[in-house]
């Protein structure tokens, strides 16, 4: 449990640092640059997130499974997997940029675009973090991120407060995961010999398990990529890139404070994984999502009050559109956060088919809402297509698992009688 809490420290602790440095910095250079070029930033990045979350097959979760149940055997699978997703990255990525090339020609759009490609290739391969937060390490991870942070920041800063050429600002959306990616690899290579523990057999084996394991859910993560993203490129493509830029600030705020419940989450992960009691595995999960409701409701709470005050002092006005989607967009990231907790639970109860299904119908979900909303109520329209998709993919959309009953899960969490034996068991250190 004291481990548990440590790594949850350490992590808080990083995305604590990379929150307020992006939030701070970031509006700087938005209010520098204004709404439409900041969309271009951001719709170019969003594009190749896209990319980095299909090329990856989901298997961060497979790494950080496997590391939890055997070391040895989920740094082989670690080692293996970094061809696969340089592969598949660099080919989705290519066809990815000619077509952003194609729709925006202009060369602006075409620097932006080439900087995310690179950024999202490193953050792509970055697989030693998952080896490190199942190994309860999130200490290095912290070390690293904050480096490479602290230097893209300082580089964002001065282009910003110089007034220099615009796409100079694609130096620091490199660097922000390259030098990461270095260090932690450096590491990682340190403790372990890539060429004495890999054999020809081993190779077909685990790449076998890639291949099954991961492409079992690649329809999955490809429908949960699109339509975490799609209510984005509807607003470019309804309204304008303007309205993007908008709305990219209003999704940046609303979602800044998630890394808490989710640092939280990722140190417990392990445990939950490598539990082979059922009943214990729900209780657990019960548990998190009264911890995870708890912590957003606060928070939201704040963001009720003074998002408004925060994003004229940040961003100006130019921006200040962005104050009517916090509170829907923050009610979103919570249900997005509790969505991704049950998604490793069934992950657990071996419900990878059903994922597949679930994330097609959240896909369909958010298609319909988002092309009535922004319809209807423009820019507005797309938070609330957010917020419906997310509370879909947290409630009733699981309801349809078969294997483990989520619905008597999520009423045994809400259970008034929940956080008094959430706070027993915490004390007595037996969860």
């Amino acid at each position: 449990m004291i481990d548990k809490l440590k790594n949850s420290i350490w992590m808080v602790l990083e995305k604590i640092i990379s929150v307020f440095g992006l939030i701070f910095v970031n509006s700087y250079v938005a209010k520098y640059v204004g709404p439409e070029i900041f969309g271009v930033m951001a719709l170019s990045l969003l594009t190749f997130q896209f990319v980095q979350s299909i090329s990856q097959m989901g298997s961060d979760v497979l790494i950080l499974k496997r590391v939890s149940e055997n070391k040895n055997s989920g740094v082989r699978l670690l080692i293996i997997t970094l061809g696969f997703v340089f592969v598949l990255y660099m080919t989705l990525s290519i066809f990815a940029l000619l077509f952003l090339t194609f729709q925006h020609k202009t060369n602006l759009f075409f620097v932006f675009a080439l900087a995310s490609l690179i950024a999202c290739l490193f953050s792509s391969l970055d697989l030693v973090n998952s080896y490190n937060e199942a190994l309860l390490r999130a200490k290095i991870n912290v070390i690293a991120n904050v480096i490479g942070l602290v230097v893209a920041l300082v580089f964002r800063y001065f282009i910003s407060y110089f007034k220099m050429d615009f796409r100079l600002l694609s130096i620091p959306i490199v660097l922000v995961t390259l030098i990461p990616f270095i260090i932690k690899f450096y590491l990682f290579r340190c403790e372990v010999s890539l060429k004495k523990i890999i054999t020809y057999k081993e190779v077909k084996t685990y790449s076998s398990y890639l291949v099954i394991s991961g492409g079992s859910v690649l329809l999955s993560f490809i429908a949960v990529a699109l339509y975490t993203r799609i209510n984005q490129f509807s607003v470019s493509y309804f309204i304008d890139i303007k309205a993007s830029g908008i709305f990219s600030v209003a999704m940046t705020l609303a979602t800044a404070w998630i890394f808490l419940p989710n640092a939280i989450l990722s140190s417990f992960y392990p445990s939950v994984f490598g539990d082979r009691n059922n009943t214990s595995v729900n209780e657990k999960v019960s548990n998190l999502t009264v911890m995870v409701v708890i912590v957003s409701l606060f928070i939201i709470l704040f963001f009720w009050l003074f998002s408004g005050y925060f994003i004229n002092k940040l961003y100006g006005e130019g921006f200040s559109e962005a104050n009517i989607l916090i509170m829907p967009l923050s009610f979103s990231a919570m249900f997005a956060v509790l969505s991704g907790l049950m998604d490793r639970f069934i992950m657990k109860m071996n419900g990878f088919r059903f994922l597949i299904k679930k994330s097609f119908t959240l896909l369909l979900i958010c298609i319909i809402s988002s092309v009535i909303l922004i319809n209807m109520f423009g820019v507005k329209g797309a938070a609330y297509s957010v917020l419906i998709t997310e509370f879909s993919a947290f409630t009733f959309v699981n309801y349809f698992f078969r294997n483990a009953s989520v619905f008597r899960l999520q009423k045994q969490a809400f259970n008034p009688l929940r956080l008094y034996d959430l706070a027993k068991k915490i004390k007595q250190r037996s969860y």
